[in-house]
């Protein structure tokens, strides 16, 4: 590759990173409720949206932050293979809203240039002004507890 080439792929590269890391963007908190008990890895743990009839017991809790639902539900299943749980029992969900916030920039602020205000280049004023407005968001955060069933189903 020539030395332009690098120069167009790199940006690129970095872009596409980027997006890839903020697709990817769930996090799952752990709270062992009785952390002297130690179960071994499972493969298979159910979604259960109530809880269950058969006898149980809570191994712990688990609150997952992301964009999607369903990518909260599979983060916090892996949590809980993890943790040897043959269930998640989802508490609760709720979306929290990010509203859009104004950052001051000051390198479109008259004062920020000083002398060069008045030079051969004049700062061309924006029509925002010296603020730029960063995007909010949403994100949904999932509660759920983990649970080890106790007796044989039947």
């Amino acid at each position: 590759m020539s030395n332009r080439d690098m120069q167009t792929f790199r940006p690129l590269v970095l872009f596409a990173a980027l997006l890839l890391s903020a697709c990817a963007a769930v996090s799952t908190k752990v709270v062992p409720l009785n952390p002297a008990v130690q179960y071994p890895p499972t493969q298979h743990v159910e979604v259960l949206l109530e809880r269950p009839a058969r006898p149980h017991v809570d191994i712990a809790l688990l609150e997952s932050r992301g964009v999607s639902e369903a990518d909260l539900l599979n983060d916090a299943r892996e949590k809980a293979k993890s943790l040897g749980a043959d269930a998640i029992v989802r508490i609760a969900t709720e979306r929290v809203d990010y509203p859009p916030i104004a950052v001051y920039d000051p390198w479109f602020d008259p004062f920020y240039w000083g002398a060069y205000r008045h030079g051969p280049f004049p700062v061309f004023p924006q029509p925002w002004g010296p603020y730029r407005v960063i995007g909010g968001g949403s994100e949904y955060v999932l509660k759920a507890r983990a649970i080890k069933y106790t007796a044989a189903p039947g």
